[in-house]
């Protein structure tokens, strides 16, 4: 069994993946988020409301919060183009929601979910 080194820790937020968004008939270039920065994204969320069998209930969380963290993913896991957040938030209605899905899956977040934009 291969002995995890420090060059492998670091060198995941190194993977990329291109996404094609078919409203922009383009491709874009995302990258899974450190830690820290999903820390940052939590932050933006609050806490999560429980279900009375004690599991995470995502449909209770306030959709502002959780508009505004998905443009926060977004734009800290794009590679190509680098958006600020202020730029996320002009893509048309639904990009940034789908972008920043797939890199919370790709950063091991949220499952795998195929939909397209």
């Amino acid at each position: 069994m291969k002995k995890l080194t420090k060059e492998d820790i670091l060198k995941g937020k190194d993977r990329q993946e291109t996404v094609h968004i078919d409203v922009y008939e383009s491709s874009v270039v995302i990258r899974p988020l450190t830690d820290g920065e999903l820390s940052s994204v939590f932050a933006v969320i609050g806490s999560i409301p429980l279900k009375e069998d004690g599991t995470p209930d995502p449909a209770s969380v306030d959709i502002t919060k959780n508009f505004k963290a998905l443009r926060l993913v977004t734009s800290l896991g794009l590679v190509d183009p680098r958006l600020s957040e202020d730029e996320v938030a002009d893509m048309k209605f639904g990009v940034p929601e789908f972008i920043g899905t797939r890199i919370l899956e790709i950063s091991g977040i949220s499952p795998n979910i195929k939909k397209k934009t």
